[in-house]
């Protein structure tokens, strides 16, 4: 098993995150660094250090939503010492969230000790809708919101079709419903900016088929079967 992958089932990052640990030298097999990809490990017989701590594979997997306040950084730690989302979780498993939001954005995070399923829910190529719902300054028209719809290429934002539907217009800002397929830095943000509508507040609210609804903010719950049963078929 290469070793970003056993850190992945050790519930300490996803793949992605689990390689940018490596590659800055925390990790240690048999107590030497490792900073170079591809190393192989055996579950059974070496063991796998995290500055310093010993990470073992549990088999047990959790799966748990949480509805985002403002104000709290979607990360298993923070060097700056403010509240993140796992903070707000009861639990004595090492999980870690699937994806980010921005500290003022709102809304639906998973957090989870399944590797494997992070790197799907986050990997465009699978196409799981990440819908949100946005304030925005003015009343973006229709030639506007057809450049979401149909993609943008611009510099280094590059996006899939979103689906873009405006739930309420207002004197000064609107209202709007975004689904897209991808989870780049500040997407929303940057695209509705491109348009020349500043994002004023941003929720999250489903991820594929798993949903905020009746979850209050601040509040968490475990997925149910179904929802279990939906996210592994993704794989």
């Amino acid at each position: 098993m290469r070793l970003q992958k056993y850190l992945a089932h050790a519930g300490l990052a996803s793949r992605r995150k689990s390689e940018e640990l490596i590659k800055e030298g925390k990790v240690k097999v048999n107590n030497k660094v490792i900073d170079q990809m591809g190393f192989e490990v055996d579950p059974q017989k070496d063991k796998i250090y995290f500055e310093g701590k010993l990470l073992k594979i549990d088999n047990e997997m959790v799966y748990i939503i949480l509805n985002k306040p403002m104000g709290v950084v979607t990360t298993a730690s923070d060097e700056k010492g403010r509240v993140n989302v796992c903070d707000l979780i009861d639990t004595d498993k090492r999980i870690y969230p699937v994806g980010r939001l921005d500290i003022d954005t709102t809304g639906l995070v998973i957090l989870t000790n399944d590797g494997s399923l992070a790197n799907v829910l986050m990997h465009p190529k699978h196409k799981i809708g990440k819908t949100y719902i946005v304030t925005v300054e003015g009343r973006p028209n229709g030639k506007q919101l057809n450049k979401l719809r149909e993609g943008l290429n611009i510099r280094d934002l590059k996006t899939q079709k979103a689906d873009v539907k405006i739930l309420k217009n207002f004197d000064k800002d609107s209202i709007i419903k975004i689904t897209i397929y991808e989870g780049q830095n500040h997407q929303i943000k940057r695209m509705f900016s491109y348009i020349g509508h500043k994002v004023k507040k941003l929720k999250r609210i489903s991820m594929g088929e798993i949903s905020l609804e009746g979850l209050e903010i601040g509040n968490y719950r475990y997925l149910n079967k179904e929802e279990i049963k939906y996210l592994r078929g993704l794989k």
